[in-house]
């Protein structure tokens, strides 16, 4: 059941069927089709609370009155009236008052002719409005002030204007659309006007048709935990937090965590409704605050960086969930997927479950639904001052397209990737061919030699049937060895999907042509494999030929190896069998030349295309960083007001790179701190030097002989694994630590500052853009008292309104002042963690405020003691 504060639709001044009367009018309708219309417009509007304020009246309002009731609208019922000095003002009363009340109320406040609806009373508006609020537990405000008999319109009316009772004042529609007569007085810049207490503006047109309810204007926006007078009241205490007009309607959209069940465990059966804005978790230590927010971690599988919190993490789920095999459930409202619903089950150690809002199991994670959810527990977030990458990434959110960007770039790599396959690839088989194509020389030097000698010219039939034999061999060989692979195609639709599609008979026609092309594609298959061993039988033939030619020859080969003399010790024959192999190996390797020339050829395009892709990557790396510097550029200037201010660094953070060369033998990551420290470094031109060898390592870098060694003998794969580790932007947060009435900035950066303003830094940006929810474990500590009151929670009154925020906390500042509109006031029974009965709402329910109070301020004798001490 929802208890959390949130915005109600409120037409303050409803008027009933005989209020036309006062107009000079008078009605098509009967007053039974008036009322009927009236809730028919509310109940279409949303209209929650409807104040009914005829002119001095109360009697014909009943009707209206007990049919709104009776189909759950509040109202509230009340008068417009005309105090001494004519101004005009309608007072409202709790939704118990009774006519007969009301007709006291008028009485007393000097209005008795209830046929003169507009006569003034003689009592004058200030004492009116005593009355009203003092005596009589009412609501009142200024009516109309920009028109006739409205206060301002009157002039000479500014001792009421400032006075503190007068809190509220309606306009007729946006604060932009005032006369310009007024403007500065509404914008409280008039010095003879200046208001120094809360002050709200409300939309309540006067209405006098029932049509008149569907008008923006004739409603405005009121923030309560529970449809009562009591709330209603108390909202205008914190107007600025909880009432606007209704054209300052907030109409952006943003994730949110909407329940929270937990079954098992130390909070066993706790059910929360969160609100879509700020939650705040409060109560003794060992209640559960902390729990409660790490379970929602647990669903969310968002374990923390630090080994440390990790190890805590677990430790405090295993004890929770892990011994009555317990689990957690979120219903969760996404952004990221256009506002649907769903539901996330984990169960202890099991893998997450999510539900569509239709019970169906979704193939999503929860990195689809909330992308950019941010977690923190207890100090972790001073933890995010020494992670360079962690603070990188919170600003991730300002970049347009990251997602595409780092999509493209994922995709970038992984096309260098497979171009390092190929190219080691192919260096491989250029070096294997060129180890042969080596030989050769010494091959022909020998043959030479017999040349020389005259062997050659006798053996010459050798020599061209050793040449024939082997280039046989080869053409048989790249025929034998030829393949194509035919790939049947399929269509990419179903038989289903053709039975529900309005345009089945053209898909039925692409079935008919996919399966020709297939049937085609099968002949063609047929054919090329005939082709094969047509032409594989037509080569086996000639060799068949050849061998006869070659079989006639032995005769002769015989003969000139008789006529050899003997040559070095070595006999005829002996010489015509080294000389048969020198000219088969010659003959073996020539066709090697050129295949040589053909690896060489593809080996330039590979390096041309790792090239090509490397530019790309640079240009993927150069746009997401041109992106970032814009970004902070523009939230510096904007977003963070002065209080903090970025600088990006590029490139700056090259940890990844002294981590992986930390792993090859003989470096560490001491040797290679250099790297760290260097003020200008290129990796391109450090892969470079690394190509070029140690001794330009040594000039560049200043390295020893030795580990310079060691970088110029890396590895081909080593080197382009190189090329693609990223070298990651630094940012640097730098807080304002000048106070006020300090001439100018004073920004220090994270390394100079206190852990206290360390984490101030960092939560100004926290804070910034986000559509997912931010959950901080106590967020309060390590900051300042005075930081909380005077910066953090005034961030918290723009931002929740645009985001979801769920803190566990023991500062009282932040759920009172940052006005939290769920409150979850947190007890221990029996050892077991629960919600405090009836401790669950915002600081407008009476028990929740006492909870505040006992649990934040240490009872209300050390809270009424600090108020008298600080002459609050």
């Amino acid at each position: 059941m929802k208890k959390f504060a949130e915005f109600y639709k409120c037409a303050l001044q409803v008027n009933p069927y005989s209020y036309v009367a006062y107009r000079g009018g008078e009605h098509a309708i009967s007053e039974d089709e008036y009322n009927s219309l009236i809730l028919t417009n509310c109940l279409s509007e949303e209209i929650k609370v409807v104040g009914l304020a005829d002119h001095g009246n109360i009697d014909t309002s009943e009707k209206l009155r007990n049919l709104l009731r009776q189909n759950d609208i509040i109202v509230f019922p009340g008068f417009e009236i005309a105090t001494a000095e004519k101004i005009h003002i309608v007072c409202l009363f709790s939704e118990e008052t009774t006519p007969e009340q009301l007709n006291r109320y008028l009485g007393r406040l000097g209005l008795t002719d209830v046929k003169n609806g507009v006569m003034p009373s003689h009592i004058s508006c200030l004492e009116i409005t005593k009355i009203v609020e003092e005596e009589l537990n009412g609501f009142w405000y200024a009516a109309h002030i920009t028109s006739d008999n409205g206060i301002i319109k009157m002039g000479q009316m500014n001792h009421i204007w400032t006075d503190a009772r007068l809190k509220v004042a309606q306009i007729p529609y946006g604060l932009e659309d005032i006369d310009p007569k007024y403007i500065n007085i509404i914008k409280n810049k008039e010095p003879m006007y200046k208001k120094t207490t809360p002050f709200a503006f409300i939309n309540a047109k006067d209405i006098c048709k029932p049509e008149d309810l569907k008008e923006k204007n004739a409603y405005c926006l009121v923030k309560m935990s529970d449809l009562n007078f009591s709330c209603f009241k108390e909202a205008f205490q914190d107007p600025s937090a909880r009432v606007k007009l209704s054209f300052e309607q907030n109409e952006r959209f943003h994730s949110s965590i909407d329940k929270l069940e937990v079954f098992g465990g130390y909070l066993d059966g706790l059910s929360i409704d969160f609100s879509r804005n700020l939650n705040t978790t409060i109560g003794g230590r060992g209640t559960g605050k902390s729990t409660l927010l790490e379970l929602i971690r647990y669903a969310l599988d968002c374990e923390p960086k630090s080994q440390e919190s990790k190890k805590y993490f677990r430790e405090l789920i295993k004890a929770n969930l892990g011994l009555d095999s317990g689990r957690v459930e979120l219903h969760i409202t996404s952004n990221q997927r256009y506002g649907q619903k769903y539901k996330i089950i984990k169960r202890y150690e099991d893998p997450i479950v999510i539900e569509n809002s239709d019970g169906t199991v979704s193939n999503l994670n929860v990195i689809d639904i909330l992308p950019h959810v941010e977690i923190f527990g207890q100090n972790e977030i001073i933890e995010l001052v020494s992670n360079e990458e962690a603070k990188l990434n919170i600003l991730s959110r300002f970049l347009p397209n990251q997602a595409d960007k780092i999509s493209e770039r994922e995709a970038i790599i992984k096309d260098l990737k497979q171009n390092a396959v190929i190219l080691i690839d192919r260096i491989q088989k250029r070096d294997e061919i060129s180890d042969k194509v080596s030989i050769l020389p010494k091959l022909e030097e020998k043959v030479n030699f017999f040349k020389e000698n005259g062997i050659a010219e006798k053996l010459s039939t050798i020599e061209h049937l050793s040449t024939e034999e082997e280039y046989i061999k080869k053409s048989l060989e790249v025929i034998t060895k030829h393949s194509i692979h035919f790939l049947e195609v399929d269509t990419p639709f179903t038989k289903e999907f053709i039975e529900k599609t309005p345009n089945a008979c053209k898909f039925n026609k692409i079935t008919d042509i996919i399966r020709d092309f297939n049937l085609e594609l099968i002949k063609l298959k047929d054919e090329y494999e005939r082709l094969v061993k047509d032409t594989a039988r037509k080569v086996e033939e000639i060799d068949g030929e050849w061998k006869e030619i070659k079989r006639e020859s032995e005769g002769e080969i015989k003969e000139s190896i008789k006529s050899l003399d003997g040559l070095n010790g070595k006999t005829g024959p002996e010489i015509a069998l080294e000389y048969r192999e020198t000219v088969s190996e010659i003959a073996r390797i020539n066709p090697s030349k050129n295949e040589s020339i053909r690896i060489r050829e593809e080996l330039k395009g590979v390096i041309q295309e790792r090239r090509t892709l490397l530019e790309k990557l640079n240009k993927n790396r150069d746009e997401s960083y041109d992106s970032l510097r814009k970004a902070v550029k523009r939230i510096n200037k904007g977003k963070l007001k002065g209080k903090v201010q970025v600088e990006v660094y590029a490139g700056k953070n090259r940890e990844e790179l002294i981590e992986y060369l930390s792993e090859v033998d003989g470096l560490g990551p001491k040797s290679l701190s250099w790297i760290r420290e260097k003020d200008e470094f290129s990796l391109a031109s450090f892969i470079q030097h690394i190509n070029e060898g140690s001794t330009k390592l040594m000039e560049e870098y200043d390295l020893t002989k030795a580990k310079a060694d060691i970088l110029a003998q890396l590895p081909l794969e080593d080197r382009l694994e190189l090329e693609l580790i990223p070298l990651l932007d630094m940012i640097d947060v730098k807080l304002n630590t000048a106070g006020e009435g300090d001439e100018g900035e004073n920004f220090k950066s994270l390394n100079k500052l206190s852990k206290g303003q360390q984490c101030t830094a960092i939560l100004n940006i926290l804070m910034l853009d986000n559509n997912d929810p931010l959950i901080i474990d106590q967020p309060e500590d390590n900051l300042d008292n005075s930081y909380i009151a005077n910066n953090f929670v005034d961030g918290l009154r723009d931002y929740k309104l645009n985001r979801q925020f769920i803190f566990a906390t023991h500062n009282a500042n932040i759920p009172v002042f940052g006005d939290s509109e769920l409150i979850v006031v947190m007890q221990e029974i029996d050892g077991q963690g629960s919600i405090a009965e009836n401790c669950i709402g915002s600081v407008d329910n009476p028990n929740v405020k006492t909870a505040v109070v006992n649990t934040l301020e240490g009872g209300n004798i050390a809270f009424q003691m600090r108020r008298a001490k600080y002459n609050l």
